[in-house]
């Protein structure tokens, strides 16, 4: 049976900048931004630049303007200057650590994780007591999907320096994605204590109290995210889908509402507005924002996979069959397209090519569920009895005492010669769900 799910950052790793001795010949400005922090990006390369250029600055001083002109690259994600110039930095001082954690934030930002490992090693040998490559070189393990390795580096970079504040933030997101949603908030706390003022924080810690299905401070924490940052459209986006899982529908299309102002053309919101429409039954205003996903990104499987199911509800069969047919050719892979073309085959009386569907996407997709109770489904209908009863078999391995499938396997066994273990099965089903059986009459399947 279909699946329409809403269904989703990291910190950047820090940097840092050399102190010099100002040589004569730049302004006191330019060396100001070169040499200090506190800077944009476009201050620090014009100021480094300058020096660089002034024919006057020597030795280490002009090594340090070449890494910190490194750094407004990377930060302005001109990544191949900053390598250029970190580069520079060694050749005239290849022992100095901080050299090469620039260079390798340069890579870790053009996307080269193998040379940004080797940089930070590097760093690391030169100097074993600098917090940061220990940081950065753990980010290279979570991209790498090492999560059990980075652990051990951002442990480190808080030994070495327990105001890090991009560590704690790295690690809560590292424990995050290990689902470990009560360390990440722990981390994620001592991050806001050191930056009260980084909205990203809040929304970050939010995601983990969604997660462990707590909204209300989900709710709480992307508030205060948007009143740090208010036109911040991914907690715009994340407050939204907690109003929707508490049910605040309005509240929900209010928050989905004001994202749109801020960036009109923001396809998961249209997207999720739709699901939120969808679960009111509105459904010409669903299709209609569906359509506007679809408008921006027409290849967006979500969008055509949740239209479809709005269709369907409308009993615009073949809007719907259109629909999800598309998603299978834009991605063969996805499973939950497969099981929503053969669903809505099977609901129009489809039903050789409802099962041809469950069985190429049953090919990419092994052990997908829903699948598997669609298939059963339509083994029902086509009176493939065994098949039928061996395919809800798997299925409520997988989900025990799901009524739909108790009540399509007792109809199969029933049907099969077997009425005690079909007469167990329906009233299994009925004592879960009362309604199942008018289900399965809408479907076109009675006792």
């Amino acid at each position: 049976m279909p699946t329409f799910a809403v269904r989703v950052s990291s910190a950047s790793a820090a940097l840092v900048m050399l102190a010099a001795i100002p040589a004569l010949g730049q302004t006191q400005q330019q060396k100001d931004w070169c040499y200090k922090n506190g800077f944009t990006d476009d201050q620090t390369i014009a100021g480094c630049t300058a020096i660089i250029q002034g024919g006057v600055t020597k030795g280490a001083d002009l090594a340090s303007a070449y890494s910190n002109r490194a750094y407004g690259y990377t930060h302005a994600r001109e990544y191949d200057k900053a390598i250029a110039d970190s580069n520079m930095a060694i050749k005239m001082n290849p022992n100095e650590s901080n050299y090469y954690n620039t260079r390798g934030n340069a890579y870790l930002g053009k996307g080269d994780n193998d040379h940004a490992f080797e940089d930070y090693e590097r760093a690391i040998k030169l100097n074993p007591k600098g917090a940061l490559p220990y940081n950065n070189r753990a980010l290279v393990y979570k991209r790498r999907g090492e999560l059990d390795r980075a652990m051990p580096d951002f442990d480190r970079a808080l030994e070495l320096d327990r105001n890090y504040a991009e560590a704690w933030e790295n690690r809560g997101e590292t424990w995050s994605t290990k689902k470990e949603y009560d360390k990440a908030i722990a981390d994620y706390e001592q991050a806001i204590k050191l930056k009260p003022s980084r909205a990203e924080l809040y929304k970050l810690r939010g995601q983990a109290w969604a997660a462990k299905r707590d909204y209300d401070k989900a709710v709480a924490d992307y508030d205060r995210a948007i009143k740090l940052k208010p036109d911040y459209v991914e907690a715009w986006l994340s407050l939204g889908i907690a109003h929707h899982n508490l049910k605040q529908y309005e509240l929900a299309i209010q928050d989905y509402d004001k994202l749109l102002q801020y960036q009109p053309n923001y396809v998961a919101a249209f997207n999720n507005r739709g699901n939120v429409y969808r679960d009111l039954k509105q459904w010409d205003k669903a299709i209609a924002d569906y359509d506007e996903a679809l408008r921006i990104n027409p290849d967006y499987t979500l969008g055509l996979r949740n239209r479809a199911y709005a269709r369907e509800a409308k009993e615009d069969w073949d809007g719907a069959i259109a629909d999800v047919e598309k998603v299978t050719i834009i991605d063969p892979s996805d499973g939950n397209g497969w099981n929503s073309l053969c669903w809505v085959r099977a609901i129009k009386g489809k039903l050789q090519p409802a099962l041809v569907a469950c069985n190429a996407g049953l090919r990419v997709a092994p052990n997908h569920a829903e699948m598997l109770d669609s298939r059963a489904f339509v083994e029902l209908k086509l009176k493939l009895y065994e098949a039928s009863i061996a395919d809800y078999d798997e299925r409520l391995k997988l989900q025990p005492g799901r009524a739909a499938s108790l009540y399509g396997r007792g109809l199969a066994k029933r049907a099969n010669g077997n009425p005690v273990g079909g007469d167990a099965d329906i009233e299994a089903a009925l004592k879960a769900s009362p309604e199942i059986a008018k289900d399965f009459e809408k479907w076109g399947v009675t006792p």
